[in-house]
């Protein structure tokens, strides 16, 4: 995801666009940050995970991928840093970014599972990034933008994006959540124009109200053959809707698997 800070702007999780769940960072002033990182001190080590981080997210950042996984390992179809020229990308840890939203509403899951970056069905192995326009970094209006990019060995990458698509559909009304910083609504859940990358795309917004504090979040969902990437950023700071950079979406889509 991307946030803003302003005292910024920032994204993550929504890291970039810090995401609601994340530390409470829909809290006013929460993640110490404005748009984009879901917790404060993001860092840009390897990408180490400690339990309780997703089993396949642990698998790819031990550099084992699971029996049955993709020809082609998520660390080498994410962007790299100098691969996008203008944008810095960096490694994300699960720890610092990871959430624990579980939605009231069955049906609303998919959105809270991307909000805590444990999409369903769970990926063979991922990764997370995050992406931040050079020429605003560690500026206080800065948007970063978290990217998770996710492999799977079956048809679970069609299945996700379905998943989420039924989802922004029949929670247009809003749903609540319950997790470790306590209770959340999410309301105002809207499509928008999927980007044409990929072999299926979708992109959606909707606002996290915790403790009357509102923060819009974006999300952007590519496919390719046996792989899915999330954008997503938030904003934590102000009401203005974080934007998920096209170019960046295009860059990221064309390392995505090609059909078969």
């Amino acid at each position: 995801m991307a946030m803003r800070r302003r005292a910024g702007r920032v994204a993550g999780g929504l890291v970039a666009v810090a995401l609601c769940l994340a530390a409470g960072a829909c809290a006013p002033g929460g993640a110490g940050a404005g748009r984009g990182s879901p917790r404060p001190g993001i860092t840009d080590g390897i990408l180490a995970v400690p339990s309780p981080a997703p089993a396949s997210v642990a698998a790819a950042s031990s550099g084992h991928e699971p029996a049955g996984s993709p020809a082609a390992s998520p660390s080498e179809m994410v962007l790299r840093s100098g691969e996008l020229k203008g944008y810095v990308i960096a490694p994300l840890r699960y720890e610092e970014a990871g959430g624990t939203e579980r939605s009231d509403t069955p049906s609303c899951a998919p959105l809270a599972d991307l909000v805590n970056l444990a999409p369903e069905p769970a990926p063979a192995a991922s990764v997370l990034r995050t992406a931040v326009d050079a020429s605003r970094a560690g500026r206080d209006d800065q948007t970063v933008v978290t990217l998770l990019l996710a492999a799977y060995a079956d048809d679970g990458a069609a299945s996700l994006l379905d998943r989420v698509r039924r989802a922004v559909d029949v929670c247009a009304g809003g749903f609540g959540t319950r997790g470790d910083d306590g209770p959340a609504a999410y309301f105002a859940v809207t499509a928008l124009p999927a980007p044409r990358v990929g072999q299926d795309a979708l992109a959606f917004r909707m606002v996290c109200d915790r403790d009357g504090h509102r923060s819009p979040l974006v999300f952007t969902v590519v496919r390719g053959a046996g792989a899915v990437v999330v954008f997503s950023a938030a904003n934590y700071l102000d009401g203005e809707v974080p934007e998920i950079p096209p170019a960046l979406v295009t860059a990221q889509a064309g390392k995505l698997p090609p059909a078969p």
